[in-house]
């Protein structure tokens, strides 16, 4: 009878959750929280640092200094970057459902941007993108600490 009693239990709140997980696994769980997936569904605008993939732009880059014998991006490398992670950026932004996503931030001279996300379905359609490797919230503990050292 216990037994039964944690099946019935167990599928009952399985079905509770059904809706939201479905929802985050939709938009993508591996690239966002359930907790902004629930947030956008409830109504609830979210400002999310979006991180864009940068490892094809990061070798060249680093070919580039390697031509020139170089350790460390200088003027030209890193102009090169910025011009490469703008067209990144402005290819997944151009796509989403106007009116539903509004640049907050965007970091030239990085592979992020600060987008405050009106819909459930702007955020879908942004992280449907596969040069976008994850959003998350701006919160404190995603920050570095001010006084870490090596």
């Amino acid at each position: 009878m216990q037994i039964m009693r944690v099946f019935f239990a167990t599928l009952l709140l399985g079905i509770g959750c059904c809706s939201l997980t479905g929802c985050a696994a939709a938009i993508g769980a591996d690239k966002v929280s359930l907790a902004v997936c629930k947030k956008l569904a409830s109504g609830e605008q979210q400002d999310l640092i979006v991180v864009f993939d940068d490892v094809a732009i990061l070798a060249q880059a680093s070919q580039l200094n390697r031509t020139k014998g170089i350790m460390f991006d200088d003027a030209d490398t890193l102009r090169f970057k910025a011009k490469n992670y703008a067209a990144i950026k402005e290819a997944a932004i151009s796509v989403l459902p106007s009116g539903q996503v509004e640049v907050l931030k965007n970091y030239d001279a990085l592979p992020l941007m600060f987008l405050r996300f009106h819909s459930t379905a702007a955020l879908k359609a942004l992280l449907a993108n596969p040069s976008v490797v994850k959003a998350y919230e701006d919160r404190q503990e995603n920050l570095m600490p001010r006084n870490s050292r090596p």
